[in-house]
């Protein structure tokens, strides 16, 4: 059963799906690249031609931020990812990394209630009536649900307080703008390892992006990471709340004060790991998978340093 918000076809959605993420934990890399290419098989038979090939770029300018670049640069070229070396330049650093996958968010979404009425999922629109209990069990009028899966930051910062929520995760507000057609450029995506920042570009010329915005610093953020000249034309900006987990990495399983299952912190690699997250709910992961999601669990007190990744709040000063 989903309970889930109608689907809005005019909905932004700033955050793009990569089959890459800038990340330093060689377990991650290793479940990420053996996951990629099923994930994406998957994904297929629901759209098909649902992804294309792109180059992306992963920029640092800060000390701290260059030195994450290059071991993320190694790290991935180990496991066979197509990197180039490390290219110095005027604002400081980055990294080219080829043939990875953009997927068409909009378009699963859009294929999305056609796919899950034939896999038998009860889609419902309405949470009226759903009552949770702390052993993450539920009751919805009549139906007894065994497991309530919060899938999305949406869905935890509704179902639970924040003090819970600050165990594992700290509430950050973005912006998200979306561009009118422009040239593709020489990069389709890319990260900015100091501020966060995101961006990628469709098909269809078409730029999404997102950054943190709790200072008002949203749009400079942004328009410094596509640094294109002139600069695109705005056509749509939507406001976003965000769970950060502050070690990084991925949260996911059951709280340590309750027994709510939480899935946060995927980022750009939620579409490529949802198969692995599913497998996991339903107990079909395989060793490998297990060890990484308990290394990854909500229950666990942050920073988990064994599995921390570097992200902009280790940046001396903070996110800038």
């Amino acid at each position: 059963m989903l309970l889930s918000p109608a689907p809005n076809p005019h909905a932004l959605r700033p955050l793009p799906a990569l089959s890459f993420a800038p990340v330093t934990r060689p377990e991650t890399l290793s479940i990420v690249l053996d996951h990629a290419r099923p994930a994406l098989r998957r994904l297929s038979r629901i759209v098909p031609a649902i992804s294309e090939r792109i180059d992306v770029r992963i920029e640092g300018r800060t000390a701290e931020a260059i030195v994450a670049l290059s071991h993320m640069r190694h790290a991935a070229e180990g496991f066979g990812y197509p990197a180039d070396p490390m290219e110095k330049t005027a604002r400081g650093a980055n990294v080219k990394v080829r043939d990875v996958r953009l997927i068409d968010a909009a378009a699963l979404h859009e294929a999305g209630p056609a796919w899950l009425a034939g896999a038998n999922v009860a889609v419902l629109h309405s949470v009226d009536g759903l009552s949770i209990r702390r052993d993450g069990s539920a009751r919805f009028g009549a139906t007894t649900i065994d497991q309530v899966i919060l899938a999305d930051d949406g869905a935890i910062l509704q179902w639970m307080d924040a003090d819970e929520i600050a165990s594992f995760a700290r509430i950050e507000h973005w912006t998200g703008i979306e561009t009118a057609p422009q040239r593709p450029g020489r990069y389709r995506a890319g990260f900015d390892l100091d501020t966060g920042t995101v961006f990628a570009q469709s098909s269809d010329g078409i730029i999404r992006a997102a950054a943190r915005d709790d200072d008002g610093k949203a749009l400079p953020r942004i328009a410094d990471c596509l640094s294109l000249d002139p600069a695109p034309r705005l056509a749509a900006r939507a406001s976003l709340t965000r769970l950060c987990p502050d070690d990084g990495a991925p949260v996911l399983g059951p709280t340590r004060r309750g027994k709510l299952f939480v899935v946060a912190g995927l980022g750009v690699l939620d579409l490529i790991l949802a198969p692995l997250v599913a497998g996991i709910i339903a107990e079909q992961a395989s060793g490998l998978e297990i060890e990484w999601a308990a290394a990854h669990g909500a229950d666990l007190r942050q920073p988990r340093r064994d599995i921390a990744e570097f992200h902009p709040g280790l940046v001396a000063g903070g996110a800038q």
